[in-house]
């Protein structure tokens, strides 16, 4: 009976689990093994991000809305809406100093194009970090911030996505 429950749980875990950006994990994933080391891992988590976000780019070219999406000017959300994607997303990862987080954007009429992620230093002085990417109207696409060091443990405390900014589309 226990293992029957454990089942049941693991299964509505799996159902349940959130969309994760395909494009990223694809790329990363087939560029990391066991022995890759910081450099490297920032390295390609960069060269995947700017891959994704050109796929992305092109797609919106397709759709018509690649040059007003090239030539927005990108603002900072409400905090309704910035409440709308962090439900929407799965919590932000951070692997060999590299921030990585896989942004659900449940707007039709929005590309969100760059976060910032605050915490504080070891002096308790405020540090914001900026990721850029694109995630086009009802995707899932993922920000890396490479350079994300974390200093100290208590920085993944502190830390948190503090702004989202968008490009609306007309």
């Amino acid at each position: 009976m226990r293992t029957a429950c454990l089942a049941v749980a693991a299964l509505l875990c799996f159902a349940a689990a959130p969309a994760r950006s395909a494009c990223f994990d694809a790329c990363f994933g087939s560029k990391i093994t066991a022995e890759t080391d910081d450099i490297a891992v920032k390295d390609a988590a960069t060269a995947c991000r700017l891959s994704c976000d050109a796929e992305s780019q092109t797609a919106l070219d397709r759709q018509g809305l690649g040059e007003q999406v090239k030539t927005c000017r990108a603002h900072p959300i409400s905090l309704a809406e910035f409440r709308k994607v962090r439900g929407a997303s799965p919590s932000y990862r951070v692997q060999s100093n590299v921030f990585l987080w896989d942004v659900k954007n449940p707007f039709p009429d929005k590309v969100l194009t760059k976060i910032e992620v605050s915490t504080q230093t070891m002096e308790l002085n405020d540090l914001a970090f900026v990721g850029t990417g694109l995630v086009p109207p009802s995707s899932t696409a993922t920000f890396v911030i490479p350079a994300f060091y974390e200093g100290y443990p208590a920085v993944r405390f502190s830390a948190k996505v503090s702004a989202i900014w968008a490009c609306d589309l007309k």
